[in-house]
């Protein structure tokens, strides 16, 4: 049973997250993450939708500094 707290990106870091699958296409494309609940620890699946899209002047592989700065 997931927590009912409200989850506030304030407290979740990139670091504690992470990418278990990436599915769909298109406006139908979902990416499940996990991540602690910040108030009692949980672990909880989000599923994420896309709501923008912007091309980024980034270099592959992410370094913690280029995350920070986009």
């Amino acid at each position: 049973m997931a927590c009912d707290h409200e989850l506030d990106s304030e407290y979740l870091t990139t670091t504690d997250s992470t990418v278990t699958d990436i599915r769909g296409a298109g406006e139908s494309l979902r990416i499940d993450v996990i991540v602690p609940c910040p108030d009692c620890g949980q672990a909880l699946e989000l599923t994420l939708t896309e709501e923008s899209r912007e091309e980024v002047d980034v270099d592959f592989p992410l370094d913690d500094a280029e995350i920070a700065n986009s």
